[in-house]
């Protein structure tokens, strides 16, 4: 089976729990379950990489999905509650967003020149914030790791514009 298709298969196995935790998530919330917010969670687990609320929007709006910015916007707020996708801290003026239930955890680099993200495997982060978090006693609900930095490209474009 290409890679392709085992993401494919286990999406598929992954949107129902996701579904059901949702729900009972909005039930604890007195919230219902609408078309528009099924509708955006089914879009949210199809991101495969860290997402802002407003490409979303678009990219429903695209396909021709009726939604609002204000129905996404709190959705992603539930979905947050919910832990099933946690908002990455990138930079301060816009909030960008990746699925973390049933994923393995990644940590993102990003060029503070350009905005490109590039996300990558934090295993060994994870257990190092594990062993950390429990020597002082604490249990570990999660960890963030971005690091800062100027891509190739644009120093690359810094360069030609020195020269």
């Amino acid at each position: 089976m290409s890679k392709d298709m085992k993401t494919l298969a286990n999406d598929k196995d992954m949107i129902l729990p996701v579904c059901a935790i949702f729900r009972r998530f909005l039930k604890t919330q007195g919230l219902k379950f609408t078309t528009e917010r099924a509708l955006i969670l089914d879009a949210v687990l199809g991101k495969e990489e860290v997402f802002e609320a407003d490409e979303l929007l678009n990219e429903m709006r695209d396909a021709e999905h009726r939604v609002s910015k204000a129905t996404i916007y709190r959705t992603l707020k539930h979905l947050l509650e919910a832990n099933i996708i946690s908002e990455v801290l990138i930079d301060s003026r816009q909030a960008h967003y990746r699925t973390i239930f049933g994923r393995e955890p990644k940590g993102h680099l990003v060029c503070v020149e350009t905005g490109k993200i590039i996300e990558f495997p934090v295993q060994e982060l994870g257990e190092i914030a594990d062993r950390i978090a429990k020597e002082h006693g604490y249990d570990p609900v999660s960890h963030r790791f971005v690091i800062y930095g100027v891509s190739p490209e644009a120093q690359k474009g810094a360069q030609a514009v020195d020269g």
